[in-house]
């Protein structure tokens, strides 16, 4: 299983993402900061350098950390949103916690294969985000959050579809499940909008794959892939925010993908 986790500056500075892939351990983390706030940058940071330097594995342990509670006690005005996804032992199971907006999707490893376009669009969303009917954030961690604001949402996956599985974790800055509006037309029919940068993601990670030629080097080639499609993200204007992305590969994503390059 390949993780990886970048980020990027477009406004504020305040998004903050970093990963681990130690044999029997990978995890990743992804924090955006509250705008509102000045300081939400260094509590994005802090946060998730002390989640990811320390081997934690849920929220509830960072909360109680000494150089996060020390921003507390120094009166840091400062929040951030919360995303985490763990790996132990080799195993086939993902632990994802989450606080906040942004975004899960779960994919499988032929999610490009669409007979009716060209479109990718077998995905499905995960993360239903703790937002209120006006928009505002309810859970989140800052300076003033109480128990009822960090109490997270947990999910387990098992991973072994035969074709692998993928997970695309995402900040606000990239999409989140509450500005995919839902319409509805005069002949009763429902329609949702589609992120252009979620699609965008999955045709350039599509292309990605379809050009791997080492298995060895391919989690130094994913690390470069996350970083250059939030570059492109940005260069193309499809980001109106600092972002954040994660992603999870498993290994049978790229022996499927093999088989279509020897096809």
């Amino acid at each position: 299983m390949y993780f990886s986790a970048q980020h990027i500056d477009v406004k504020l500075k305040q998004d903050y993402a970093d990963f681990s892939t130690e044999k029997n351990r990978k995890a990743l983390v992804l924090c955006d900061g509250i705008g509102e706030f000045t300081s939400s940058g260094k509590v994005s940071e802090v946060i998730v350098n002390q989640f990811i330097g320390k081997d934690y594995s849920k929220l509830s342990e960072v909360i109680v950390d000494e150089e996060v509670q020390k921003l507390k006690n120094d009166n840091v005005i400062g929040g951030t949103t919360f995303i985490s996804a763990i790996n132990k032992n080799q195993s086939d199971k993902v632990q994802l916690e989450y606080l906040g907006n942004g975004g899960i999707i779960h994919l499988h490893g032929d999610f490009a294969t669409n007979v009716n376009s060209e479109e990718p669009y077998r995905y499905g969303e995960l993360m239903i985000p703790h937002i209120a009917p006006n928009g505002a954030l309810t859970k989140h961690i800052s300076h003033n959050s109480e128990k009822r604001e960090l109490a997270s949402s947990k999910i387990q996956l098992t991973l072994n579809y035969f074709t692998g599985d993928i997970l695309l974790l995402f900040s606000d800055g990239i999409s989140s499940l509450e500005d995919k509006v839902i319409l509805k037309d005069n002949e009763n029919r429902f329609w949702r909008n589609e992120n252009p940068a979620i699609q965008l993601i999955l045709k350039e990670l599509n292309l990605f794959l379809l050009d791997i030629n080492n298995k060895e080097s391919f989690e130094d080639d994913l690390i470069n892939f996350n970083t250059s499609i939030l570059k492109k993200l940005k260069s193309e204007n499809y980001l109106e925010d600092d972002a954040s992305l994660g992603i999870i590969i498993t290994e049978n994503v790229l022996n499927h993908y093999k088989l279509k390059i020897n096809d």
